[in-house]
Formats: structure tokens, C-alpha cells, sequence
């Protein structure tokens, strides 16, 4: 998928002029350092996509909005379970983050996996990308990224107004997908009180890849979303914000291991004649806000909520005999973060608590459907919890007019208490039970050069990352990739990382460009171990890096025309003592070579648009010892490489109603991203619609 947004986004740095000879503003962005700036003074690597340049993307899902940013590859195990790689990490080693709140739960697996399917792109007002280590802000995860999804915010009537009523109504449909979205919200407010209700449904058919692929079986899924937020304005500048959103998703088979994957370049076709998913997931918040300023701060939030995950897992084996497993994870977490600016600088600083509760289960049935046996556990352990408190403080001061250094640290301690696992070391297996704990003190340090004011940053930075055992590193008895056999294993400690950046951003009327080399050192990474049986076991055995270079450019070439052009690469390795003690190094799985541009022509009206894109990604052969035994998503001597052109265009008829007709994949080209379980759309034509009254 083509990413438009970021034309949104230079139009702003460059200083354009729309029809009215106005001009833009930068965008502004929190999540790189908890305070509310202008983009062109970050000092890191971020980016920010609203829900404008959502909708014209024509985004699917979630993960897919991510794509063509640099440092970023989206991973699709299936087309319901897109997992980006961010500089190289994926799974629970990058933090999603709804509303602020962390969507990363213990039970997250190390590779590509679902869950941040499980966010409506379509309930979002905006989504912003720390890329690199976020530890010292958002604690256990943050190592590769952090995305920050914000849903959307209702507005109040204006002072000495009537109430104000409105809504949205927005619609997807493509080809090659047999897709059809829907997307219907109102809104209302007074000048107390506001809000916003929204329901989403998709229906996603069998995906048709390219000219050689054909129609791929069971790649097709349902879901429908749900989400309602209120406001009330409270006694000075203070407001409560209720906010509730779900998702359920049916259906979603993992189609590389059953007959109806595909060979591709080689690939093996899986056996199971079942293997699907059920996800659900619900959010539910209170925040309080007080901008009111006080001594210890001049704006704070605090926030209580609670969170639930369920998954099934349904899979029938080749001899007709199945396994039905999955979890509940129920989460209580209370967070309270502060601003404050003094003459020391501009203090963040917070403090966190969250308990995980988590139950799981395994059903055995024989061929005949009768009930063979029931597990000890599911895909992680049964009756336990989990909990994290921390407490983080950044201070951002400036050293003169032009140098500005930002230093922080965060505190944290994380129990896990084990109820019931199945341990391996008794024969039969037995239930058993442990509790662990950790602490964990990350900081960072990071030193920004305004060369020229608001037109060239220069900077530089040092983080530390960690990320704590959860319940899948400790407990986890499942399928990994296409066939491993993972084992709990109970003696664990936290990953380390230390990562160093330097980058430089330039946004000077005409153009908006940065770029930056990262280099992250891996300390102590859990690693999956072979044992004599077949299974594998994990420990702290692994030390390695990657490094890498990215770089975008954008150039608005005249009012009406843009171009934007990016670039990345990375690599990484691995050293780890194999269970025989033969010294191993090998890559790790980053996003291969990649490169994109894209030609972008606007009306002087601002009432048309089209744009030209090209994607260009170099075969991977960077292939780890798993990744050569994973022979159904990978072919025989890695993924091969490819380029595709997107053509879309737009068409705001009225103030208020708006088109977005694509095609995606002109030439119709069979590619597969590198580790996904399946092909990417063939000629894709798409059309969207937005109304909003």
C-alpha cells in the first residue's frame, strides 16, 4: 500500500501556500518526549499520520499505515495479521499505545503476530511513530518503536453557541479483496458535555494476488468494531474524557499451514485442514485532565482503565484430530503523568501501575470429535498475574540558543506469579508453579543543534531499552513459525539494549528531509534453544546488533507538484552457544534493502489530486537457522525481490464529500513481503468515499 500522508505532511514544513495563500503549520507531535511540539524541532526519528491521510491511503488495517516509512517493514502472517518490523524488532519487542494506554499485554509473542490488527484504523484521529528505543517513556517493549494510535475526540459546542450535531460516514471497496468497509459515527455536543459514537464493519473476501497466484482460499475475514468517548467540562480549564472501543474479529485463518496456502518460489504447502483465530479485545477508560497549574505541575492526566484480550485458536491436524486453545487476559492499569516548565527546563515525569490478570486453556479432541483430553495450560500459563509499577522523569533544558539536551530515567519492577504451567522436567508432566521478579533502570541522553532556527536540526542520542519476561517468554507451550515446538522455560531475565543515534532534519522552504544512522547493541536476548525431543526451550543467550540507514526526502517542486523519495537499509547479527556449545552467528530478520518515490499533483484548488508511486525491495537471503526451516512462508533461499507502481487519485466534490479511487499493483506482479504467509493484492482497484455533515 501506497502512503500519501507525508505530502500532508511537507506541505507544512515547506511553508506552501493553499488557495488562500495561507500557509501551514508543522504538524505537532507528543509521543517523542510526552510534550506537545512542533515536528521540525524533534529530535528523533518520528512521524505522523492523520486521519485525512488515512483515509486517503485507504488504509486497511493498522499496521498497513505504516507502509513506506522508512525503517519500517509490515510482516503479514496472514492478511488478518500484519506485524510491523521497526528497525529490525517486531512482536513484544515494539509498544503499541491506544490513547496512551499500552496495548502490549504478557502473553505477546516474540514474532509477527495479530494483535495490532486489533486497533479500527478507521476510529483514529491521528497515529504517531517513535522509531528506536522508548523505554524510559513507556517502560517494557519499547525497542524497535513505539506507534501511538489516537482515537477520535469530540468537540464542544463554541461558547454562546447552540449544540452542535454531526457525524461521518465512510465506505471501502476493492478488487482484489472482495472487501467492502463500513464506517458510520455521530457526533454531538454542548458546551459542558460531547460526544462521539462509531461502529465499523469489514468483510474481507479471498485475496487475489498477482497473475500467477490467482485467487489465494481462506484468506478472507469478518470483523466489526465498536467505540463511544464523552467529554465534560469540569470547573476551570479540567474535563473527565469516558471512552470505550471493541474489536472482534471471526475467522481469521493462518493459511500457510493448512492445503489452501499456496507453493510459491518453492514453498511448502501446510496440512492442516483447520487452523483460524478469534480475536477480541475491548478497552475501557476514565481520564481526568487538569491544565489548571499548580506548583508541582502546569498540566496533568491521570487515567484509570481496564482491557481484555480473548483468543481461540481452532486447529484440526492432518489426522482429523484438533486442538482448541486461547486466552483471557483482563488488565487493571492507573497511570498519572505531569508536565511541568521551570527555569531547569520542561520537567515529564509520571508514574505507572498495572496488573495482568490472565487465564488460558487447551482442549485435545480425537477424530471423531470426542474430548481426548483437557492441557494443563493454553498457549501460555493458567491462573496467573502479572504486574508492573514504574517511575519515569525526563528533564528537557536548554543549554543556550541553539544547543538543547534532554536527559531521563525510569524505574521499573515487574512480578510475574505463575499459577499453573506444564513442566517438562517431570515425565508425565505435571502442573507446577513460580513467581519471578525484576527491576529495571533505563535512561537516556539526548543532545539536539539548531544549525539554523526552525530550519536544520542536528542531533544526537543515547537510550537504554529493556523488555521483562512475560508469560510467552516463561510459560509459553505452542506453535512457533511454521512448526517449532516452544516449551515454557522459567528462569529468565530481562533484555538489554542500548542504541545510539545521530540524524539531522532540514525543513527549508522547498524541501523536508532527514535522515539518520541507529546503531542498537542486543544484550542477554531471549532466545529459543533446540532440545534432544524437538521442542525448543529459551534463554538469555543472545548478543548481537543491528544497524541501520534511513532517509527521506521530500521536494514540492511548485504549488502543485510533489515528490517525495525514501530509503533503507539495516542489518543485524546474532551470537548465541548452541545446545551443544558450537558458537553460532547469524542475521537477524530486518526489512531487506527497500526503496520508494512518489509524484504527487494537487489542483490549484486543492479540489483534485493524483500521485504516482513506485516500492522497491531487494531479495532477502539474510535468512536465520529458523528462518531456513520456516520452508512455508519462505521460499528456498529467501524472498524474492520486487517493485510496484500504485496509481490513486482524489476528488473532494463538496466541502464535505470526498472520493479516493486507486489502483494498486498495476502490473499486476506476484510478490510476497519477506516472512508473510501469504501474497500480497494483484491489480488492486479501490475506491473510497467520506461524507461527514
Amino acid at each position: 500500500m501506497n502512503k500519501i500522508g507525508p505530502f500532508l505532511v511537507v506541505a507544512g514544513l515547506c511553508g506552501s501556500a493553499g488557495a488562500g495563500g495561507v500557509t501551514n503549520l508543522p504538524p505537532v507531535v507528543v509521543t517523542a518526549s510526552r510534550v506537545a511540539e512542533p515536528v521540525n524541532k524533534v529530535a528523533a526519528s518520528v512521524v505522523k499520520i492523520t486521519s485525512d491521510e488515512l483515509f486517503e491511503n485507504q488504509t486497511r488495517t493498522l499496521p498497513e499505515a505504516l507502509d513506506m516509512t522508512p525503517g519500517v517493514m509490515v510482516q503479514k502472517t496472514s492478511n488478518g495479521q500484519g506485524s510491523p518490523y521497526i528497525r529490525g524488532f517486531t512482536g513484544f519487542r515494539t509498544l503499541m499505545l491506544v490513547d496512551g494506554i499500552r496495548l502490549n499485554s504478557p502473553v505477546f509473542r516474540e514474532g509477527a503476530n495479530q494483535y495490532w490488527n486489533t486497533v479500527d484504523s478507521y476510529s483514529l484521529d491521528s497515529l504517531e511513530l517513535l522509531e528506536g528505543p522508548g523505554s524510559v517513556l513507556y517502560g517494557s517493549d519499547a525497542v524497535g518503536g513505539t506507534l501511538q494510535s489516537f482515537t477520535r475526540l469530540p468537540e464542544y459546542a463554541p461558547e454562546g453557541g447552540g449544540d452542535v450535531w454531526g457525524g461521518r460516514l465512510a465506505s471501502r471497496v476493492a478488487s482484489a479483496e472482495r472487501s467492502v468497509t463500513g464506517r458510520a459515527e455521530g457526533e454531538y455536543g454542548t458546551e459542558q458535555w460531547a460526544g462521539l459514537f462509531g461502529v465499523t464493519y469489514k468483510d474481507y473476501g479471498d485475496l487475489q494476488g498477482g497473475k500467477h497466484v490467482g485467487r489465494q482460499r481462506k484468506t478472507g475475514y469478518d470483523e466489526m468494531d465498536t467505540d463511544a468517548k464523552v467529554r465534560v467540562a469540569l470547573k476551570g480549564d479540567r474535563e473527565l474524557i469516558f471512552a470505550h472501543q471493541s474489536v472482534d474479529q471471526d475467522d481469521v485463518w493462518r493459511t500457510h499451514r493448512t492445503p489452501y496456502g499456496i507453493s510459491w518460489h518453492g514453498t511448502a504447502v501446510g496440512t492442516e485442514p483447520v487452523h483460524t483465530f478469534d480475536q477480541d479485545r475491548s478497552l475501557t477508560y476514565l481520564r481526568f485532565i487538569d491544565r489548571e497549574e499548580t506548583l508541582l505541575y502546569d498540566e496533568m492526566q491521570t487515567t484509570l482503565y481496564f482491557q481484555r484480550q480473548e483468543e481461540t485458536k481452532d486447529v484440526v491436524k492432518k489426522d482429523r484430530s484438533e486442538t482448541v486453545d486461547g486466552f483471557d487476559v483482563q488488565t487493571w492499569g492507573t497511570t498519572a503523568d505531569l508536565i511541568k516548565e521551570t527555569d531547569l527546563g520542561t520537567w515529564a515525569y509520571g508514574v505507572e501501575y498495572i496488573h495482568d490478570g490472565i487465564d488460558s486453556f487447551r482442549k485435545n479432541y480425537r477424530a471423531d470429535g470426542s474430548l481426548k483430553s483437557v492441557g494443563i495450560q493454553g498457549p501460555v500459563a493458567d491462573n496467573s498475574a502479572y504486574h508492573t509499577a514504574a517511575l519515569y522523569v525526563q528533564d528537557r533544558v536548554k543549554l543556550s540558543d541553539r544547543w538543547e539536551l534532554t536527559l531521563g530515567s525510569r524505574a521499573t519492577y515487574a512480578r510475574a506469579d505463575i499459577g499453573r504451567y506444564e513442566d517438562f522436567s517431570t515425565k508425565p508432566h505435571t502442573p507446577a508453579s513460580m513467581d519471578a521478579d525484576w527491576f529495571d533502570l533505563s535512561s537516556n541522553a539526548r543532545l539536539a543543534y539548531q544549525v539554523i532556527d526552525d530550519l536544520w536540526l542536528l542531533y544526537a542520542s543515547v537510550s537504554q531499552a529493556y523488555r521483562a519476561p512475560g508469560l510467552s517468554d516463561l510459560t509459553r507451550f505452542d506453535v512457533s513459525r511454521s512448526s517449532d515446538i516452544e516449551t515454557p522455560a522459567t528462569d529468565l531475565d530481562p533484555e538489554k539494549f542500548l542504541c545510539g543515534e545521530l540524524g539531522t532534519r532540514v525543513t527549508a522552504d522547498p524541501v523536508a528531509w532527514h535522515a539518520a544512522y541507529f546503531y542498537t547493541r542486543i544484550n542477554d536476548l531471549i532466545i529459543r534453544q533446540a532440545a534432544m525431543d524437538g521442542t525448543y526451550t529459551k534463554i538469555n543467550g543472545g548478543d548481537g546488533y543491528v544497524h541501520g540507514f534511513e532517509s527521506e526526502l521530500q521536494v514540492r517542486l511548485s504549488k502543485q507538484w510533489l515528490s517525495r523519495t525514501g530509503f533503507t537499509w539495516m542489518e543485524g547479527y546474532t551470537d548465541y552457544d548452541a545446545a551443544d556449545g558450537t558458537k553460532i552467528s547469524e542475521p537477524v530478520r530486518t526489512m531487506p534493502l527497500t526503496a520508494y518515490t512518489a509524484l504527487r499533483w494537487e489542483s490549484e484548488s486543492r479540489r483534485f489530486w493524483a500521485e504516482a508511486a513506485e516500492r522497491v525491495t531487494d531479495n532477502e537471503d539474510r535468512l536465520t537457522a529458523a528462518d531456513k526451516t520456516d520452508t512455508q512462508r519462505i521460499p528456498p533461499g529467501g524472498t524474492p525481490g520486487y517493485a510496484v507502481t500504485d496509481l490513486r487519485c482524489g476528488w473532494r466534490l463538496k466541502q464535505n464529500l470526498s472520493f479516493v479511487a486507486a489502483v494498486e499493483n498495476v502490473w499486476d506482479k506476484d510478490y510476497r513481503i519477506h516472512g508473510s504467509g501469504s501474497n500480497e493484492p494483484g491489480r488492486n482497484f479501490i475506491l473510497s468515499a467520506e461524507y461527514r455533515f
